[in-house]
């Protein structure tokens, strides 16, 4: 014989049930705060000495230094993969017109993208080193090794890139 599914109430500890029980009876009505938001501004977990430290810097709205380094590294990262997607779609536009050109023009038109390419893997490799820089010392900053973020793979990006300009 089969026996029948558990109701939620069968799940329910015993600890549960008699949280249950006190709500159903009022118990938490009248408790001081009821209704009210939780203050969530202060962290328990946040070492005595570093409180007044945070209030100012909240109060003042400012982070702290490794989380607006944080942001800056995330716009920079954004701006350079802007950067060879803008280049890529150009790119690719110009290879589509050089198709219906005399070839004399197409072959010159190749060449001005070939010089286009190299410059502009020559500004990302250098802002994209200038970025792992700064995720180095952000890594040293972090209170927490899960924070760090990882380094721009150049080599790797510029060959997508490559690739992904090549005629196909």
């Amino acid at each position: 014989m089969t026996k029948p599914p558990r109701s939620l109430q069968d799940w329910e500890s015993s600890i549960d049930k008699q949280i249950r029980e006190a709500m159903e009876r009022g118990e938490f009505d009248n408790l001081p705060g009821a209704g009210k938001p939780l203050d969530l501004s202060d962290n328990p977990h946040t070492p005595a000495e570093w409180r007044l430290a945070f209030k100012l810097l909240k109060d003042n709205h400012v982070a702290p230094e490794w989380i607006e380094a944080g942001k800056e590294i995330r716009r920079e990262h954004e701006a350079l993969t802007t950067l060879l997607d803008q280049q890529l779609r150009w790119q690719r536009e110009r290879l589509a017109k050089a198709k219906s050109l005399a070839p004399a023009n197409a072959t010159a038109e190749r060449a001005h993208l070939a010089e286009a390419r190299e410059r502009t893997c020559r500004v990302y490799r250098e802002r994209a080193r200038a970025l792992n820089k700064m995720i180095d010392t952000f890594n040293l900053q972090v209170p927490n090794p899960q924070l760090q973020l990882p380094c721009v793979r150049i080599d790797d990006e510029l060959n997508r890139f490559s690739e992904a300009c090549q005629e196909k």
